[in-house]
């Protein structure tokens, strides 16, 4: 299209020229049609004038159409060559040698030391009343007298069959007691550790009834020895809850307790 347009107004040009030669060289000579001489040669002018533009408008800048393929070629060369520089660049790189992955040795398993077994605790068994009333003798009185006698000569403990309650048992302790300066002194010791004796006992329900037997070496007038009961006081649970321990007495023994006998001994001044 742009080639049909230039030939056109080449020849609408060559056309121009020769209309307006033949019509100056008939201004010139004064002959007669050549204001249709100037009329075709303007028409060749304007049919050039528009083939140069129609021309103009179809026509490809050369430089732009001759710079593409080149920039096409010049992208396949770059497109080309990249892939051999990064080759290249590999080949120059020097090679990291990478450290190698330390082979995690298998962890030795850890020897655990055998605890001792700790043996069990032997359940604490109850204390059976015969020990209970022991305990109480050896720490109100002692485990000996004043004159280095055993304290305890003789303990019973018996079931009381008095009662309905199967666990309740009846104390008899035959005891060894501490003398004195004087035989009223004497008693009266022998009366205080009973109290102290007879208020520890009875805090144990099973205790239904307590005898104290005191004995001491007696010399008759043959000057013969011999270890007699020289004093002995009972209690029973009716009588012992009845007692206010804080304030009573040990002199009123002899008129509460439903046992009570003094060696005549004991009852010389």
């Amino acid at each position: 299209m742009d080639n049909v347009a230039l030939v056109i107004s080449l020849i609408a040009v060559v056309a121009f020229l020769v209309y307006l030669v033949r019509g100056i060289a008939g201004v010139a000579k004064k002959r007669e049609g050549t204001k249709t001489l100037f009329k075709r040669s303007l028409i060749a002018l304007a049919v050039s004038l528009v083939g140069f533009i129609v021309f103009g408008m179809t026509a490809e800048p050369p430089n732009e159409t001759a710079k593409e393929p080149k920039q096409e070629q010049q992208k396949g060369k770059t497109k080309e060559q990249k892939p051999e520089k990064s080759s290249d660049e590999q080949k120059s790189k020097p090679v990291v040698a990478q450290p190698k992955e330390k082979k995690e040795e298998p962890k030795k398993e850890e020897v655990k030391k055998e605890e001792p077994v700790k043996k069990a605790e032997p359940k604490k068994q109850e204390k059976t009343i015969d020990e209970v009333v022991k305990e109480i003798i050896y720490d109100k009185v002692g485990k000996k007298s004043n004159m280095g006698e055993k304290r305890i000569i003789e303990l019973q403990v018996n079931d009381n069959l008095g009662t309905p309650d199967k666990t309740d048992k009846i104390i008899i302790a035959k005891l060894y007691a501490n003398e004195n300066l004087t035989t009223n002194m004497t008693r009266d010791g022998i009366l205080m550790d009973s109290k102290d004796l007879f208020q520890e006992m009875f805090k144990h329900k099973e205790i239904s009834e307590a005898v104290l037997m005191w004995n001491l070496t007696l010399v008759d007038q043959y000057g013969n020895e011999s270890v007699d009961t020289v004093l002995k006081v009972g209690l029973d649970r009716a009588t012992a809850d009845k007692i206010n321990w804080k304030n009573f007495s040990y002199k009123n023994f002899e008129n509460v307790a439903p046992q009570y006998f003094v060696h005549p001994a004991l009852l010389k001044e």
